[in-house]
């Protein structure tokens, strides 16, 4: 017999489990942010701004090599997930192991060639010539070994399905920072691109290897192997497998345009500018992006449980929460972002304020975009979701056709309106799909917030007229000013939210709950925190 969504002691497991993995979840991104600001300075100091900026092409080039944990990994984790639950693990067995063997082919396909061809492809992406040889050996190895990867996500994905996602970012987090130790080492004897790819593959092969011992002692039941690969389980896999790994292709794709484009219509400079100002953007927006997952499972109960209302309740929260998770990051990063580069990195360039506040404007649209892709899945359809893809990409690449004429912030405006139409089309989608759901009433929230931010960054504003002692180093003296600016701007926050109403008192009662996990009552369950 199925367990009702309703029942308050399946709820309280499912909202440990999430719970469990939200904190893991922010301590993995934290991590990622932390190891970046300690890294990327380094980076920068030993190959400048330009190897910069070839590296974080590198990085997207990886990115889109690593096609198969993205989307499909998220379909063997619901075949994982569902065989715990009805002990059908044979069923599991032949999904995985055929889906498995289908990315096994894909990769060698894609991804040998771009190893033999790297060099053209260096050349063709405007690398310039004294980073082309590194950067297309960097290309070479990365391919090779994400083939191995994408293999080996559906050992993550066992992992992720045991309901042990926490033990996955756990290696996540180790892999990250080893990794960083290792760059940081490696920077400081000589060594360069070439190097840095070289321990980014042995991260991957590490990983997948602790991925693959766990699943054996977590799931033993589950096997991938060449006896249960059966042309029987295709049409699931195109049906739902496809579906996701689709939007996930089409969304790396849609990330890979602006990179290439902007080193090879601006130089290696502008590609470093860039780079930085997507990367601090990408620390905002970590804590709404942590908050997914946790959408993506409840909101899957909630609607199996019927009630529109409570749906309804459920998409105004997380709007709610996103927006107050990602609009004070990034206003503030819009505000003293300039500040925040030179103590972190040195640089000083004339073009970073308009970069960082089109790219703070960019990263907000897109946290509600992608927020309305997850509850757009929480229904099980996964169409329109893929059309706000091609819909991205197509008004990308009609901006990129005129970039000589946009120059560089024009370029990151049209990204801004990209990213704006996605989301405006994201809304759009949810409404049509839970028709309880009325997207003005998302305004009142919206208004306090933004009223609450406003008078956070105005105490911010004030304390940068409180003097500090001058010290020699501007760099210090910089972050110095940032600390005094960010430990205002914290105290200033709850009286911003009290006085502007934001939280309502059943709303900070939650907040606390959170905190302070061990008070909260017992037969609390998920639809009252939605009233």
């Amino acid at each position: 017999m199925k367990s009702s969504p309703s029942n308050p002691a399946l709820v309280r497991n499912l909202a440990h489990t999430m719970g469990r993995n939200t904190v893991f979840g922010v301590i993995a991104r934290c991590s990622q942010v932390a190891t970046r600001l300690v890294t990327i300075p380094i980076v920068i100091a030993h190959l400048g701004l330009g190897g910069y900026g070839i590296w974080s092409i590198i990085m997207t080039t990886a990115a889109y090599m690593r096609f198969g944990s993205v989307g499909i990994k998220s379909a063997f984790q619901k075949y994982v997930a569902e065989a715990t639950g009805n002990g059908d693990f044979e069923a599991a067995n032949k999904l995985l192991s055929t889906g498995c063997a289908a990315m096994l082919v894909l990769s060698v396909a894609v991804l040998i060639p771009m190893a033999w061809f790297s060099t053209a492809l260096a050349r063709a992406a405007g690398v310039p010539p004294e980073f082309l040889h590194a950067a297309a050996k960097s290309t070479s190895v990365l391919a090779l070994i994400m083939v191995l990867s994408n293999v080996g996500a559906v050992y993550e994905a066992v992992v992720m399905g045991g309901h042990r996602i926490d033990l996955a970012r756990n290696f996540a987090t180790f892999f990250t920072v080893a990794e960083a130790v290792a760059i940081v080492i490696l920077l400081h004897f000589g060594y360069g691109l070439f190097a840095m790819a070289s321990v980014m593959a042995a991260s991957e092969v590490g990983f997948v290897l602790c991925c693959y011992v766990s699943s054996k002692k977590i799931l033993p039941q589950v096997r991938v192997s060449r006896m249960f690969v059966t042309r029987k389980v295709i049409p699931e896999l195109v049906r739902f497998a496809g579906s996701y790994q689709l939007v996930s292709v089409l969304e790396v794709l849609y990330l890979s345009i602006l990179p290439v484009t902007v080193l090879r219509a601006f130089g290696p400079d502008a590609s470093g500018i860039y780079a930085l100002a997507t990367r601090l953007v990408a620390s905002a927006v970590m804590l709404s992006d942590a908050f997914l997952p946790s959408i993506l499972s409840g909101g899957a109960m909630v609607y199996a449980s019927g009630s529109q209302e409570e749906m309804r309740k459920l998409i105004t929260k997380s709007f709610k929460v996103t927006l107050g998770l990602c609009l004070f990051p990034l206003a503030f990063i819009a505000a003293f972002g300039p500040k925040m580069v030179f103590a972190w990195t040195g640089q000083a360039d004339s073009s970073l304020r308009v970069a960082l506040w089109l790219a703070c404007t960019a990263g907000f649209f897109q946290a509600f975009s992608i927020l309305g892709l997850v509850l757009y899945r929480v229904s099980g359809n996964a169409f329109l979701d893929n059309i706000r893809q091609v819909l991205r990409i197509a008004c990308l690449l009609s901006i990129v056709i005129f970039v000589r004429h946009l120059g560089f912030s024009g370029v990151l405006a049209g990204l801004a309106v990209t990213e704006f139409i996605g989301m405006a089309f994201m809304i759009f989608a949810i409404a049509r799909t839970f028709h309880a759901f009325r997207p003005q009433s998302l305004l009142p929230d919206a208004l306090k917030l933004t009223a609450a931010t406003v008078g956070v960054l105005a105490a911010g504003a004030i304390a940068t007229r409180m003097p500090l002692p001058t010290i020699s180093s501007v760099r210090l003296q910089a972050a110095l000013e940032l600390g005094k600016v960010s430990l205002v701007c914290i105290l200033a926050v709850w009286p911003a939210l009290w006085l502007t109403k934001s939280i309502t008192g059943r709303e900070g009662t939650a907040i606390m709950n959170i905190l302070r996990p061990r008070r909260m009552n017992a037969g609390q369950h998920c639809p009252d925190s939605l009233r």
